[in-house]
């Protein structure tokens, strides 16, 4: 990872995962519930702590009961252009 590029993708990509949950009206503990994920890293990710592979991507979207591009389906504005 290049920390200097990917840190602001990751934290605003999790702020906006954090919002999903929220307005899903789940805590991280419901969400690991339903999906292989644990509230540790479902934390990590949307505190933008943690980089994550497609399938954790993945299991992030079964979790909330959503489709993988209904979650990417924004139109996301980071601090660096790439």
């Amino acid at each position: 990872m290049n920390e200097e590029r990917d840190l602001p993708r990751l934290i605003e990509i999790g702020a906006f995962l954090r919002q999903l949950r929220e307005t899903a009206g789940l805590s991280q503990d419901q969400l690991a519930a339903r999906c292989d994920l644990t509230k540790s890293n479902i934390s990590n990710i949307e505190n933008g702590k943690k980089d994550f592979n497609f399938s954790t991507f993945l299991e992030y979207a079964k979790g909330l009961g959503k489709q993988p591009k209904d979650l990417l389906n924004q139109n996301f504005i980071f601090s660096k252009k790439w």
